[in-house]
């Protein structure tokens, strides 16, 4: 028997180059008709017939035109900017270090850390005017200018003790007014350190061990004063006492003979006052009574 022929090598691979090609072309369009939104992320898609849509895509999957649309993701989760006059990470660059005046011209290194984050519903806006790039643009920037004019405004004295708090607060108010026309959102602000010169800062532990012994002074002044009075009060009781154990004896004579017996021991009963006087306290007590 006959074998039947078999078809050519080249003719069987030249019946599955259509789905070799299929394949191929899965492999190399798929991933962009595929967008993995992660959480935390908003897509912003830009189409090059509409321009930016402004509804953005969230976490999940979306699918996309290709050659047509092209995503750009926005990462809307809390970050941190940090001003240090010190290296205190290895990735703060020292383009973030800052420095101020006070009102009085006295220089200032500040540590402030400005957590902010992205507004969601926003995202496509600030894609248009100001891009991935707003931290550069917008949050450095605009925190270093705003910390600036709130220490300009105040004393060396006033950043460096009692007035810190209220100087966060109003760097975090001006500071949240321009973030927010720009679709930022300020979180929290927070002046972490404040730093002088050792000059300053030398006259200013002068200044307070000074005041310190201002009030100890002052204490004992009001401790003096206190003791003076309570002498006066008392020399005053005493003065009076006296008056009137005066006023007593010369009304009755015999008031002295009843102090007299008073402060005698208690075993004495009796005693003779005079060679025909016994002096019977018993008596004596019984009558003054």
């Amino acid at each position: 028997m006959r074998r039947p022929n078999r078809l050519p090598l080249d003719f069987e691979i030249s019946r599955f180059l259509p789905l070799i090609g299929l394949l191929l072309a899965a492999l190399i369009f798929l991933p962009r008709c595929l967008l993995v939104v992660q959480p935390g992320y908003e897509a912003v898609i830009f189409n090059r017939l509409t321009g930016v849509e402004m509804s953005p895509r969230r976490e999940g999957i979306h699918l996309l035109i290709p050659v047509l649309q092209f995503p750009t993701l926005y990462d809307v989760r809390t970050q941190t900017y940090n001003m240090t006059s010190q290296s205190e990470e290895r990735s703060v660059k020292a383009d973030d270090s800052l420095t101020a005046l006070t009102a009085d011209g006295q220089r200032v290194d500040l540590d402030v850390s400005v957590r902010y984050r992205l507004d969601p519903a926003r995202v496509p806006e600030i894609h248009q005017n100001v891009g991935p790039n707003y931290l550069n643009k917008i949050i450095r920037p605009a925190s270093q200018a705003v910390v600036r004019n709130v220490i300009a405004r105040y004393s060396a004295i006033g950043v460096y003790s009692e007035q810190r708090a209220e100087i966060q607060e109003q760097i975090a108010a001006e500071l949240t007014n321009l973030m927010q026309a720009e679709g930022l959102v300020l979180q929290s602000l927070l002046l972490r350190n404040v730093e002088f010169s050792k000059e300053f800062q030398s006259a200013i532990e002068a200044k307070q061990i000074a005041e310190q012994e201002k009030q100890r002074e002052v204490f004992r002044v009001e401790q003096a004063e206190l003791i003076k009075q309570r002498m006066i009060v008392k020399a005053s009781g005493e003065a009076q006492a006296i008056t009137l154990k005066g006023e007593a004896l010369r009304n009755n004579p015999n008031v002295i003979q009843l102090e007299y017996v008073r402060n005698l021991p208690d075993d004495i009963k009796t005693i003779v006052s005079e060679q025909n006087v016994i002096l019977n306290f018993g008596d004596f007590l019984s009558k003054s009574e």
